[in-house]
């Protein structure tokens, strides 16, 4: 729910001030279309957006504690803010709002009150006594929120976009080693972008002290693994069964109606399966685009017919596609390459029409061990163990193999540290694919830095190789690309998305499985899969992970062909993208002598992106105050 921005000026606000925020404010009005506000006072100035889900009456924002010394806002969901509520006895409260108890626990017990809130948030709380403003973030990242600290003070909102408004920031121009991430990554893994503009991380807060300019960063929540056999695996099971069935019904607290998101896998069908139980014919949403093989409706359909739901099937083509991608580019902040993204976008528009709150299966793959290549890591880690004169004669042999040669990529893998391979779910482009496109490829900027921090703290804190694996996806891949899909997407319709697996008594649970409960047998997400299989069928139980199928590789060879030609051919950033090679890519997959539509797909988003953020930054912004975009 909602959106904000801010400005906190120590030596105090100037007349620009409202007129900045002002236009930080529309450029994220989809976040909140129920209220709007803009509240300048002295040297802190707040904007907010509502959506009203909660408290629809009281919870209008920004809000002051009752002793006036702090004022806040906040983005997102306190699940136990009536447990939280019943700890402020000797409280009087005006309203039923979230905020309103959380400013109460602030005041009682200061920053150390974040780790006792479950939910997905971004804070921002102006304390006038200490001339302090802070900031603080959801475990898991699932509200965002960024920042600017200048010599004038700090600025602040729930989306990177609001910085187009903001005159003392010049545009989005980025980094040459960040591209190159990104050709990798499929998205920017990184803390701070261009023009210091920097994202607040997840599980951290911040305190900005007006009276020196100091800023600090403290960490309070780390998505470790730490698996144990303290309980039997039936134990486990049964607990886990227990919490995720509580956190559905923490997640479906709402004064407005709740729905769901549906695909074929198991992890949306659980979610769906227990939320019927609590509200029976509740709503719930699949996508799929008419084209053979990239549709989850039929299998989507089976599982509803063991559930109380009523069943909305979202049909698009590629006339859709196309018309909503450069809203989807938009709604990103920064370039996210995963093919999903418009169709979590079309599923968000039509959900919007019927409810304000859906809930979400995504995190369970990260949590629980859904992805083949986990599995793969026990296998390759015990080729690593073999005698190194022996390894080094299997990476000889991985290396002059051809690329269609089975075992080839087990050799690779078996023989590679996995901190030199492994970044996350996306691999997308090679040095050597990048070497061929990417004006600004620099040989020395190697594909895995970004993550060398990562593996670092999980080789001390004794991670196995699979451990390390989801602990790399828990602190990147998922705040990169999985939450940022979910809450951006959502947002832009004025919908909020929910993600009961993404809670922090889930995670407690989750991050005690052993290997063996996780990934057995061949199968992923074993020990999920197993605590409700009753409440689902044997073909949903055993289905594989599809994710939102698009049908674009497909329609890259025929359809978006010509879509795709034009984009590249007026491409803006020529500085990185080699136009001739990009559109040779697009010929080869035509034709079909090579299969590029990740690469491809990667390219047109950068292309894109770049057109509206930085070349084009201007015309962007008028569009947005014309409500264009």
């Amino acid at each position: 729910m909602c959106g904000f921005a801010g400005i906190f000026n120590p030596q105090g606000l100037v007349e620009e001030d409202r007129g900045t925020l002002a236009g930080m404010s529309q450029s994220i009005r989809f976040r909140g279309p129920d209220e709007n506000s803009l509240v300048a006072e002295g040297e802190i100035a707040f904007a907010f957006r509502r959506l009203s889900i909660i408290d629809l009456s009281g919870g209008s924002q920004p809000k002051t504690s009752s002793d006036g010394r702090v004022t806040g806002v906040f983005n997102g969901e306190i699940y136990n803010y009536r447990d939280l509520k019943e700890t402020l006895t000797d409280e009087s409260f005006e309203t039923a709002s979230e905020l309103e108890i959380m400013l109460k626990l602030y005041r009682k017990e200061g920053e150390g009150f974040i780790r006792k809130l479950r939910g997905m948030f971004a804070i921002a709380f102006f304390d006038r006594e200490d001339k302090t403003l802070f900031l603080g973030r959801d475990p898991f990242g699932i509200k965002p929120l960024y920042y600017r600290v200048t010599a004038q003070g700090i600025t602040f909102a729930s989306e990177a976009k609001a910085f187009l408004f903001d005159p003392s920031y010049d545009t989005f121009q980025t980094t040459d080693e960040l591209v190159q991430h990104y050709f990798t990554y499929q998205y920017m893994p990184a803390k701070e972008f261009s023009g210091g503009l920097s994202i607040l991380p997840a599980g951290h807060y911040l305190v900005f002290d007006g009276k020196t300019g100091e800023v600090r960063v403290q960490q309070y929540f780390d998505p470790l693994f730490k698996p144990n056999r303290e309980k039997t695996y039936e134990e486990k099971k049964a607990l886990l069964r227990e919490t995720l069935t509580e956190s559905v019904r923490y997640h479906m607290i709402s004064d407005v109606p709740v729905g769901t998101f549906l695909s074929s896998g198991i992890d949306s069908a659980i979610v769906t399966a227990l939320s019927s139980k609590i509200n029976p014919g509740i709503k719930a949403f699949t996508v799929a685009f008419g084209v053979k093989d990239y549709s989850e409706i039929d299998d989507a359909s089976a599982i509803t017919r063991h559930l109380d739901v009523e069943h909305i099937k979202v049909v698009r083509d590629v006339e859709d596609f196309k018309a909503a991608f450069e809203n989807v580019v938009w709604s990103l902040d920064f370039p996210v390459a995963d093919p999903s993204t418009v169709a979590i976008y079309l599923v968000c528009q039509e959900a919007a029409r019927h409810l304000k709150v859906v809930l979400s299966g995504e995190g369970a793959d990260e949590l629980f061990g859904g992805y083949k290549i986990y599995d793969e890591s026990r296998f390759s880690s015990k080729i690593y163990g073999l005698p190194k004169p022996l390894r080094s004669v299997l990476a000889w042999l991985a290396s002059v193999l051809p690329d269609h040669v089975k075992g080839k990529n087990l050799l690779y893998r078996g023989t590679t540290p996995l901190e030199q391979r492994y970044v996350g779910n996306a691999f997308v482009f090679s040095e050597k694919e990048k070497e061929k496109f990417l004006y600004t490829f620099d040989p020395a900027v190697r594909f895995h830095q970004p993550e060398k921090e990562i593996y670092a703290h999980a080789k001390e804190n004794g991670l196995s190789p699979m451990h390390q694996m989801q602990y790399v996806d828990m602190r990147s891949w998922i705040r990169g690309d999985i939450l940022v899909k979910g809450d951006r997407l959502s947002m832009h319709h004025s919908l909020e998305v929910r993600v009961p697996f993404l809670d922090k008594e889930v995670f407690k649970v989750a991050q005690t499985l052993c290997e063996d409960e996780k990934l057995r047998n061949g199968t992923t997400k074993f020990i999920l899969r197993d605590a409700f299989r009753d409440l689902v069928d044997e073909a949903t139980f055993m289905r594989p992970k599809l994710g939102y199928p698009v049908p674009v590789r497909a329609w890259l060879k025929n359809e978006l062909y010509p879509w795709a030609k034009e984009i590249l051919e007026n491409m803006t950033c020529t500085q990185y993208i080699n136009r001739e090679a990009a559109l040779q890519m697009l010929e080869d997959h035509k034709e079909g002598r090579a299969d590029h539509y990740r690469r491809l797909w990667t390219i047109l988003v950068f292309v894109t992106w770049y057109r509206l953020y930085v070349s084009d930054a201007k015309e962007t912004a008028r569009r947005v105050l014309a409500g264009e975009l």
